[in-house]
């Protein structure tokens, strides 16, 4: 039996299951963000599509780049933060082979 709207529930609102629904969406996200950092020391997400993930054993660093792209994505390292004289790697997928290509800028140039 369908419920009759009320006083309480106007025929223009929905029950509050709709809401219940978001919050547990919501979190739901947050715990596979969550699992997705796990196994990893450090984690910056950049923004929804872009998240940096890296962990540092001894002297030796290791980096997760995971992206949403349809090109290329990349990441460099600078003493000061610019791209002058930054290592920089550039990564993409052509035909299900993945290529990464590692460039020192010595200037806006030099690519």
């Amino acid at each position: 039996m369908c419920p009759v709207p009320s006083a309480r529930w106007p025929q223009r609102r929905r029950p509050p299951t709709a809401g219940l629904l978001c919050v547990l969406l919501g979190v739901l996200h947050l715990l596979s963000v969550a699992v997705t950092a796990a196994h990893w020391d450090h984690a910056i997400f950049l923004d929804e599509d872009y998240r940096l993930l890296w962990s540092i054993t001894g002297q030796d660093i290791t980096f997760e780049v995971q992206a949403r792209t349809h090109g290329y994505i990349g990441l460099g390292f600078s003493k000061d933060g610019t791209i002058y004289g930054a290592d920089i790697v550039i990564g993409w997928v052509d035909q299900g082979q993945v290529h990464f290509q590692k460039n020192l800028s010595k200037d806006i140039n030099s690519w």
